[in-house]
């Protein structure tokens, strides 16, 4: 027994879905079935990737192994974290969120990508301008390697929440 199946995209409650029918022989629609589509970044996800960030770079701005790591580390080698991590972050919301829907959708994925990290990175300033350990103004450096060696946790912990819906 074959059956057939189309798919359309609707919008529900504001959320873009999948509408998936599947047919019988005879034509007649047997079952439906109802995807998220997380193409669109939506007030939501801005929260999710906030509170991501927020829950793993809280802890890791209190210890003073990431102080002293942001002291000793190599600029060279901070730039190579920071480059994995953009790598890292963008396959992964390229496989997760965009993987055959990105015809159409690029200005999303780089929204998106671009939102994580600058809210990633906001959360981590934050944070460690509230505990007096982000001296951008004396040590420029210094607060510069924290806040990658920090964010590059962070920016998964953002992209993780912003994925779970």
């Amino acid at each position: 027994m074959k059956t057939k199946a189309t798919t359309e995209l609707k919008r529900i409650n504001g959320y873009l879905k999948e509408i998936v029918t599947f047919f019988d022989e005879s034509g007649k629609p047997i079952s439906q079935v109802m995807n998220p589509i997380m193409v669109e970044l939506k007030p939501r996800d801005i929260t999710q990737i906030f509170v991501g960030a927020l829950l793993v770079a809280s802890p890791l701005c209190f210890t003073e192994e990431v102080w002293n790591l942001s002291l000793e580390l190599k600029m060279f080698n901070v730039y190579l974290l920071a480059a994995f991590s953009l790598l890292s972050v963008t396959f992964f919301v390229y496989f997760n969120f965009y993987r055959f829907k990105l015809k159409g959708h690029v200005a999303e994925f780089l929204k998106r990508i671009l939102a994580i990290y600058v809210i990633s990175t906001a959360s981590v300033v934050l944070v460690l301008f509230l505990i007096d350990k982000f001296p951008i103004m004396t040590q420029t450096n210094v607060a510069i390697k924290r806040v990658i060696i920090i964010g590059f946790p962070s920016i998964f912990g953002a992209a993780i929440t912003d994925y779970l819906k």
